[in-house]
């Protein structure tokens, strides 16, 4: 398996890039500045929102190879709730699901309008990200910000923030490499680079980026002897490259222009039915494989599926006499290659002699987004933000007849009113019209008081909004599932889901050693889409042209059609506890911990958890500055238990009630880790961490009986169903690395 940017061209890439290297790299350093709360630079702790940072620095010193990975220690922030087909995973704030976490890059929305990853793909998201050596820090908002950010705010925002291009040139180059203990497990590797500078001094400059991860397949059975699914907890081969570049104009003082190019490639092994049943095969599985040929059938899956980004930006910063304007239009395509139209090889819907069984199905997002915000000092106690953004979306998918196609624009305001010197309300609206649904309008109100120069207690209630996506509204067919059996269609009349968060924090700094952080937030949202009664079908051979009935021809016989409505009422609620105290002068300790309570307040699972998001998760590190150029460091993780099914106990089928009175929810779990870091010379840091430091086995289980009297097996850590809940963590694993700075 191979994708189009091999090993070869990429070390081309990084030649050229070295071929610009200087003695020196400028960096942008903010130290505890954020942009994402306000739209504007504020100190964390005077940020209107619960906001957490991650530097290059600490980046650099951990594995990863998505952005869900990168955020795993952050609190209120949860990767485990589920393992996606290909073996990536989610984001989860605050108990939401992750379709609820908005992702940023330097401030451009990355979420698509609509859904080009279906059954079970929608992890691949949280791979398309800069590479490492690119990043500047990434900043991470818990709770609603959907007055600045728009749709899909709802959970929470994740903003990477990229470097500046530099004022000489400079190169950096990482790489690295895990090596398993146990070689059930996939090896990986992963290169990163990053090169700036000018091409005419203070005009003209330009940077280059690129990064490539290779993981080998990895080949898992549980305690019992029994295969692990191939489709995530037992991930397959796969490759995963980003390139890009930026060019920046600068006519003056007074003025910045940007163009910026980013492409991202995934491709995954499919050959033995890992991710999916191939056509022409029959009585594939995700553990299994292919077992039988049926030359005319059509199962939705190819050999390969690959997954690609390519986006565009023009940006434009004009520092005014009145203020700061800031502008940016993005064009973004995505696209899922590899998927078939599930049916009989050759043969037409019935009634859509379009879609075809066995043709490629094209599946392709393409988002238009326009972007402009104002920020300005209106006399000495208020800083006003006013901007607008104009969004365009279509997708195609080549089961539905039709493209998705709609647009909205959207205006909203905020200020921050310095009411004293050390006491700021920020207030701010947005009023969003969406072509389905009208219009809607968010607001947010915000209280920030410095109390002494140690003490800061701040909190507010933000709405979030989440719109459909151009798939759930589609009037008509929008999908398969079941391995192409089942039809799925929309829903038009859909409006969007809503929420409202309230928060408070009490911040403490004692300006030397220590520094701590305590917020509660409480969080409710109504009008969640959830599954409705479902619509019989007119075409269903035991019982056809029931009343109220539809047609959708007569290739799908299945009983009914799930439909969508906004019916769901949640709520989650908890606590985020965050600190530092460097108790000695070359040793630290750093402290988090987050408590999650969630709960549906209606429909058919009422009473059951939201989510899946363990009550209690914390992280405790001890840092020490052995000399100064070696570090080293112990770090422990908890993860309580997760409910294994979210379902309410009376809606599962016999068998996973049997599970859950035998087996209980998945395990807690702790986990230690041991790394350090060393600066060889001035231009090389070499980091080793050894994972799992104690090998603890993720792969056992129980048995249990079912009311028939079969027999059974469960995992303690993982439950599958349609998709995989919670996750299997790796054996002992040593992961090296070296960066070179130029």
């Amino acid at each position: 398996m191979s994708i189009p940017l091999s090993r070869t061209s990429l070390a081309g890439a990084i030649a050229l890039a070295m071929a610009g290297q200087a003695q020196g790299n400028d960096t942008l350093s903010l130290g505890d500045t954020v942009v994402t709360a306000a739209g504007y630079e504020q100190k964390v702790t005077e940020a209107p929102a619960s906001i957490s940072v991650l530097t290059r620095e600490e980046l650099q010193e951990k594995r990863y190879s998505n952005l869900a990975e990168a955020l795993e220690d952050v609190e209120g922030v949860d990767i485990g709730q589920s393992t996606g087909k290909t073996g990536g995973l989610n984001i989860s704030i605050r108990g939401l699901p992750s379709d609820y976490t908005l992702v940023l890059i330097d401030g451009r929305r990355q979420n698509s309008a609509g859904n080009i990853t279906p059954n079970g793909f929608g992890e691949t998201s949280t791979s398309f990200m800069p590479p490492l050596s690119a990043i500047e820090r990434i900043e991470v908002i818990r709770g609603p910000m959907s007055t600045l950010y728009g749709s899909d705010a709802m959970g929470g925002v994740v903003n990477i923030i990229t470097r500046k291009v530099a004022r000489e040139w400079g190169a950096s180059l990482s790489l690295d490499h895990t090596v398993q203990e146990h070689r059930d497990y996939g090896d990986s590797s992963g290169t990163s680079l990053y090169a700036s500078g000018p091409l005419v001094a203070d005009r003209l400059g330009l940077n280059l980026r690129g990064s490539f991860f290779d993981r080998s397949a990895s080949d898992l059975s549980f305690d019992d002897g029994a295969t692990v699914s191939r489709r995530g907890a037992s991930p397959v081969e796969g490759q995963n490259y980003n390139i890009g570049s930026r060019l920046t104009f600068t006519p003056n003082a007074e003025h910045d222009i940007s163009l910026d190019f980013e492409r991202g490639r995934q491709a995954y092994n499919n050959d033995d039915c890992q991710l999916g049943t191939l056509d022409g095969k029959a009585g594939g599985s995700a553990t299994d494989g292919c077992n039988r040929d049926a030359p005319t059938r059509a199962n939705g899956y190819k050999d390969e599926l690959r997954f690609e980004r390519d986006q565009f930006a023009l940006s434009h910063t004009g520092r005014l006499g009145f203020g700061t304007l800031d502008s940016s239009l993005t064009h973004s395509t995505t696209e899922t290659i590899g998927r078939t139209i599930p049916g009989t090889v050759g043969r037409p819907y019935s009634g859509y002699p379009s879609i075809v069984g066995g043709d490629d199905r094209t599946l392709k997002s393409t988002d238009l987004v326009l972007d402009s915000k104002l920020v300005m000092p209106l006399g000495e106690a208020h800083m006003f933000t006013l901007g607008g953004q104009y969004w365009d979306a279509k997708v195609e998918d080549g089961i539905a007849t039709e493209e998705f196609q709609q647009s909205s624009w959207a205006l909203f305001a905020e200020d921050e009113w310095r009411l004293r010197q050390d006491l700021a309300l920020t207030l701010g609206g947005r009023y969003e019209d969406h072509e389905a649904f009208g219009g809607h309008f968010s607001p947010r109100a915000y209280l920030v008081w410095n109390t002494t120069d140690s003490w800061t207690l701040k909190g507010g209630v933000s709405q979030g909004y989440k719109t459909p996506t151009l798939n759930q509204l589609h009037d008509g067919i929008n999908g398969v599932s079941g391995q192409g059996q089942i039809l799925t269609i929309g829903s038009p009349d859909l409006d969007p889901e809503t929420s409202t968060n309230t928060e408070f924090g009490v911040y403490y700094d004692n300006l030397a050693d220590f520094n701590a952080n305590l917020t509660l937030f409480h969080t409710r949202f109504k009008d969640k889409i959830d599954s409705g009664t479902p619509i019989p079908n007119c075409n269903w051979p035991d019982a056809p042209n029931q009343a109220g009935c539809i047609d959708m021809g007569s290739s799908f016989l299945q009983e009914n059609f799930a439909q969508q409505v906004n019916i769901g009422k949640a709520r989650t609620q908890g606590v985020e506890l965050a600190g530092r105290w460097a108790f000695a002068p070359a040793l630290s300790a750093s402290l988090n911990y987050t408590y999650t309570d969630s709960e549906q307040l209606s429909g058919d699972d009422k009473g059951a958890p939201l989510t899946n998001t363990p009550r209690h998760m914390a992280n405790l590190r001890l840092d020490w500055q052995a000399s100064e150029r070696l570090k080293l460091w112990l770090k422990g993780e908890y993860h309580g238990e997760r409910a294994r099914f979210t379902a309410r106990y009376a809606n599962l089928n016999a068998t996973n009630q049997a599970i859950a009175d035998q087996l209980g929810d998945l395990d807690a779990y702790q986990v230690f880790h041991l790394g350090g870091s060393f600066k060889a010379t001035r231009n090389l840091t070499l980091n080793a961490t050894l994972y799992n430091l104690f090998d603890k086995d993720f792969l056992g289980g129980d048995s249990y009986t079912a009311a028939n009297g079969t027999t059974g097996w469960a995992s303690h850590y993982i439950q599958g169903s349609a998709g995989t809940s919670g996750t299997l963590e790796e054996g002992r694993r040593l992961w090296l690395s070296a960066v070179m700075e130029f």
